[in-house]
C-alpha cells in the first residue's frame, strides 16, 4: 500500500505540473488583459500609460520568467496575490471553499442516494414496466444543460410557486434551514446528470454481476432474493459505480462554476468567473490549480475505496 501511495503521489506531482503549464499558457490566450480592464479606452490613446500599467503588472517580463516566478510561489504555498482586490488567492480561495463545498457534496449526496438504489431497482425489474421510466429518467438527466435546468427551476420554484428563496445565500451556522432551502436547487441542478450516470451504470453492473455463476449458486442453495441481491449483488457491483463516481466528480468540480453563476452563489465557481472577467491572471491560475489538485486527490480517496469493497485488492 505504501508503494502504491508513493506512485500515485508522483504521478499526482507530475499532473499538477502539467497542470500548471496548461493554465499557465491558456490564460495568457484570452483576449486583453488586466491594464485593458482598468483603463478601457484610455489603454488605446496612452501608450506611455499602458506600457507603465504592464510593467507594474509584470507583464512585460518573459513568459517563461513570468512561469517560474509563480511556480516557484506554489512550491512555497505562495499562489500570489490578486491584481485587483489585493488579497492572498489563497485566503481567497479558501474563504469561498464552504460554499462550493456544501454545494459538492450535497450534489453527491443526493446523487448517489438516488442513483445506486434506482439502478439496483431497475436491474431486478429488468424488462419490466417498472424499468422503463428508469431508464428514460436517466437519459434525460444526462440531455438536459445544467444552466437550462437551473433557470427553468428558478422561475418554476422561486418566482412562480414562490417556494424557494433564490439570488440569496445564509451561511448553514448561520441558519441551517434557510441555507438547506437555498442549496436544494442548485445542488439538484449539479447532480442531476450525476444521479443519471450513476443510475445507468449501477443497473449495467448489477445485471452484470446477477448473471454470474455464485449469483446462481446462491439461488439454488435457497438464499433469500433480498440477501443475493443486496449482501452477494450489491456489493461487488458497487466497484464500477465507485469508478465513475469519481470520474462524475470532475464533472462536478467543472460544474460549480456553472451552477454557481445561475444562482449567484459566492463559492469558487463564481470568483473564478469574476477573475475571468476582470483578467485577474493570479486569481485565475491559483483557482484552477487548487481546483484540479482537489480533483486528482478526490480521485486517489476513490482508488483507495475499492480496497475496502473489494477484499482481493487488500490482499494482493
Amino acid at each position: 500500500m505504501g508503494a502504491y501511495l508513493l506512485r500515485r503521489m508522483g504521478a499526482t506531482g507530475l499532473t499538477l505540473f502539467g497542470v500548471s503549464l496548461l493554465v499557465f499558457g491558456m490564460v495568457r490566450l484570452i483576449p486583453g488583459t488586466v491594464v485593458e480592464q482598468l483603463l478601457g479606452q484610455a489603454a488605446m490613446s496612452s501608450p506611455e500609460v499602458l506600457a507603465s500599467f504592464r510593467h507594474f503588472f509584470g507583464l512585460d517580463r518573459p513568459l517563461s520568467v513570468q512561469y517560474v516566478d509563480w511556480l516557484a510561489g506554489i512550491v512555497r504555498g505562495d499562489f500570489g496575490v490578486s491584481w485587483l482586490s489585493g488579497k492572498p488567492v489563497l485566503g481567497m480561495f479558501l474563504d469561498r471553499v464552504p460554499v462550493s463545498a456544501e454545494l459538492a457534496v450535497l450534489a453527491v449526496g443526493w446523487s448517489l442516494l438516488l442513483g445506486v438504489p434506482l439502478g439496483t431497482a431497475s436491474a431486478v425489474w429488468r424488462g419490466g414496466f417498472r424499468d422503463s421510466p428508469v431508464r428514460v429518467g436517466a437519459t434525460l438527466g444526462l440531455s438536459l444543460p445544467a444552466f437550462w435546468q437551473g433557470t427553468v427551476l428558478i422561475l418554476l420554484f422561486s418566482i412562480y410557486l414562490g417556494w424557494m428563496p433564490s439570488l440569496q445565500w445564509v451561511s448553514f451556522f448561520r441558519d441551517p434551514l434557510t441555507n438547506l432551502t437555498t442549496m436544494a436547487l442548485p445542488a439538484f441542478t449539479l447532480g442531476t446528470a450525476t444521479a443519471a450516470m450513476i443510475t445507468r451504470m449501477s443497473r449495467s453492473s448489477m445485471l452484470d454481476v446477477l448473471g454470474r455463476e455464485y449469483i446462481r449458486t446462491a439461488r439454488a442453495k435457497g438464499v433469500p432474493e433480498r440477501t443475493v441481491t443486496f449482501h452477494h449483488g450489491l456489493r461487488n457491483a458497487l466497484i464500477p459505480v465507485i469508478t465513475v463516481a469519481g470520474v462524475q466528480l470532475g464533472y462536478i468540480v467543472g460544474g460549480i462554476v456553472v451552477v454557481e453563476d445561475v444562482f449567484t452563489l459566492p463559492g469558487v465557481g463564481r470568483l473564478l468567473l469574476d477573475a475571468i472577467f476582470q483578467r485577474d491572471y493570479p486569481v485565475i491560475q491559483g483557482v484552477i490549480f487548487l481546483l484540479g489538485a482537489i480533483f486528482m486527490l478526490l480521485n486517489l480517496a476513490v482508488d483507495l475505496t475499492y480496497v475496502v469493497l473489494d477484499p482481493r485488492l487488500r490482499r494482493g
